[in-house]
């Protein structure tokens, strides 16, 4: 289906593919004949997941329509981030757009605690730009810093939460959230049922955020649905152990403690980057590691083959994500939600595309959100 994918229609197929049935009998759920049929079912679905989009999505609730007008210039966005390099390729990709629009863009780091992340939003506050954007924290964190934001005209703009949104000024756009999140963990758990057949025991490595609640949860709902011998575990990972030796051993430690583990699902590309390294020497090499928002160590890592699979949940367009939110609230004043139809792509070893940093697909992505806003070469 290319950039057409439907997300209500992607969610109905992957929670059917593999379904054991209305039979109750447990011997009866893990037959050969229902093992066979559960794989073929999960490749059905993977195989359009494996084509890459190639436009925006296109089916509704998609939002990518074209605007009746081009956005406002001048307008001032500020997008406070965390202090890893994911959020800098989310940077990245806002700033270009912000371009693109001709807009001021600003970005603000802060040390991935709360507290700082609250002064730095105060400080923003106090410059009164017209967006401030932010991903992961949910709102209820920062709940006062929308609300003064509110009382001075600013709206924010949030990506990789599990809110709606609210108003205009105020919470106003809300994106790569929930719809997505349960997307991205169907194909995940897909691609478990059918490389595993139907025995997987998956590890969730993650973060303490509410939307990574959201994949863990729907990845184990199939997971138990279709396959009652998997199981599925979650450990949290802490955001400043991020890159360090310590999230490497917290990894591998858990995997050696019970080595008939052989999925590790890590949640963006910086937790699992030197994971594969690391488990060479206690012989778990042969751990199928995959996740979500690769970055280069995780495309290297697919290249040779140490890594299983990633869901292109592109970091970079994630920032043009929240400058397309933006863009629509500054022509039509009304709120934007998460359509789950976020770009996607399942990148494994046979289809990764040359290069060595972690792909943009399209690669034309950011000309089509400018054909949406009426601006640009291609409009």
């Amino acid at each position: 289906m290319g950039g057409s994918r439907s997300a209500a229609v992607s969610g109905t197929l992957v929670l059917s593919a593999c379904s054991s049935g209305p039979s109750t009998d447990s011997s009866s759920a893990t037959t050969p004949e229902q093992t066979r049929a559960c794989v073929v079912k999960a490749n059905a679905f993977l195989a359009d997941w494996k084509t890459f989009p190639t436009t925006l999505p296109q089916s509704p609730p998609a939002r990518y329509t074209k605007l009746d007008q081009k956005p406002p210039t001048g307008k001032r966005a500020v997008y406070v981030r965390q202090n890893f390099p994911a959020a800098q390729s989310t940077s990245d990709g806002a700033h270009a757009a912000a371009e693109a629009l001709g807009w001021n863009y600003q970005a603000v780091i802060y040390d991935n605690s709360v507290p700082d992340f609250i002064a730095k939003l105060d400080s923003v506050i106090a410059t009164k730009p017209d967006f401030i954007m932010t991903n992961g924290l949910p709102a209820a964190s920062f709940q006062k810093q929308i609300d003064d934001a509110k009382a001075a005209g600013i709206t924010f703009v949030l990506t990789s939460v599990s809110d709606p949104p609210v108003s205009v000024p105020g919470l106003g756009g809300v994106g790569n959230a929930t719809e997505t999140a349960k997307v991205i963990s169907r194909i995940h758990a897909n691609m478990a049922l059918s490389t595993s057949g139907r025995t997987a025991k998956t590890v969730i490595f993650s973060l303490d955020y509410p939307i990574l609640d959201v994949s863990e949860d729907e990845y184990a709902k199939v997971m138990s649905e279709a396959c009652p011998a998997c199981t599925t575990e979650v450990v949290k990972i802490q955001p400043k152990d991020i890159g360090t030796p310590a999230a490497t051993s917290q990894m591998v430690s858990k995997l050696e403690a019970d080595p008939s583990t052989k999925y590790a699902y890590t949640m963006i590309g910086d937790i699992a980057s030197g994971l594969a390294q690391a488990l060479k020497p206690a012989g778990l090499d042969d751990v199928r590691i995959f996740g979500q928002v690769p970055n280069e160590s995780s495309i290297a890592a697919l290249r040779d083959g140490t890594n299983a699979w990633w869901v292109n949940q592109s970091s970079r367009i994630n920032g043009y994500d929240m400058m397309d939110m933006a863009a629509r609230i500054s022509v039509t004043g009304r709120v934007q939600s998460d359509p789950g139809g976020y770009p996607l792509a399942l990148l494994t070893k046979d289809n990764v595309p040359p290069g060595t940093a972690a792909p943009v697909i399209p690669e034309n992505v950011l000309d089509l959100y400018e054909q949406t806003w009426g601006v640009g070469s291609t409009s």
